[in-house]
């Protein structure tokens, strides 16, 4: 599994758990249902563990490299070493630490998918508790804008696919991983999986949201996606909704959507928008 793609993925479960620093203990349940690909014979540390291990190195400590997971590990003090569940070791009387090899190699054999569903969870993402240490005023507008969002999801609740490539991540032929992923709206992400390049997506677009419910839901992407297939797909197999945006690369039925009497459609709201590099204003 890319490094940067766990760091990701992981960066939720720390941030969801007691303090920052601990998993909370429905990751934990999950990590340990995992399947281990490891042989029996000569298993040293427990999957959850290095798991466990990779997930804080990368994301309270900033890592991004494998390397950096090892050298994290080795100065970790005895006490993180145990709240991660490493194993004793009597001989030493202290908590053993794995080096950077051990967990490299399980996460090279992982199934990528599943280990981010297992660190994500079902409603992993949104947060529970008190209100934050702030003024009145900020807590209540907070409150306010967490509400509006609260009662838009319930109304329509919304997907976004989206492919980015994993940034300091390469295969061992040297090139780049490139990730497609479904997320709602509101920042959960709810899966991923490895494509081969950037122009692959489309190929896979309807492998990522197969075990999804998206009834009723609307779909949005980018102007890559809008292939008669999987939009035939959405709405015919998952009953979903969608929102395409047409671009110049699909010529024929950009003509088509151009051609159509858009001055005469009423606009509901202007909306103005800065980002990316460029400033877009619309309906």
């Amino acid at each position: 599994m890319p490094a940067v793609a766990l760091s990701r993925v992981g960066a939720r479960v720390v941030e969801s758990g007691p303090g920052g620093e601990d998993l909370p203990a429905s990751a934990w349940q999950r990590l340990e249902a995992l399947p281990d690909p490891r042989s029996p014979r000569g298993r040293i540390y427990p999957l959850a563990c290095l798991v466990a291990i990779a997930v804080c190195a990368f994301t309270a400590a900033g890592n991004d490299r494998f390397t950096a997971i090892g050298q994290w590990a080795k100065r970790a003090s005895q006490a993180d070493l145990a709240r991660l569940r490493a194993p004793w070791d009597p001989l030493g009387a202290r908590y053993r630490a794995p080096d950077e090899k051990t967990i490299r190699v399980v996460l090279d054999r992982l199934d990528p998918r599943a280990l981010a569903r297992a660190l994500l969870g079902p409603g992993q993402g949104r947060r529970s508790g008190g209100p934050p240490s702030a003024s009145v005023r900020g807590y209540r507008a907070r409150r306010a804008a967490q509400q509006a969002k609260t009662l838009a999801r319930d109304r329509l609740r919304a997907v976004a696919v989206d492919g980015k490539t994993a940034r300091g991540a390469r295969r061992a032929d040297g090139t780049r991983v490139h990730l497609l992923g479904a997320s709602e709206h509101g920042g959960h992400l709810l899966d991923h999986l490895e494509v081969g390049v950037k122009h692959n997506e489309t190929s896979h677009f309807t492998e990522l949201p197969e075990q999804m419910d998206l009834a009723g839901a609307v779909v949005t992407f980018d102007a890559l996606h809008p292939v008669r297939a999987n939009l035939t797909w959405l709405v015919n197999d998952k009953k979903a909704h969608y929102i395409a945006i047409v671009k110049r690369n699909q010529p024929l039925l950009h003509a088509q959507v151009r051609a159509l009497p858009w001055r005469q459609v009423p606009g509901g709201a202007l909306a103005r928008d800065r980002g990316h590099g460029r400033a877009e204003t619309g309906p």
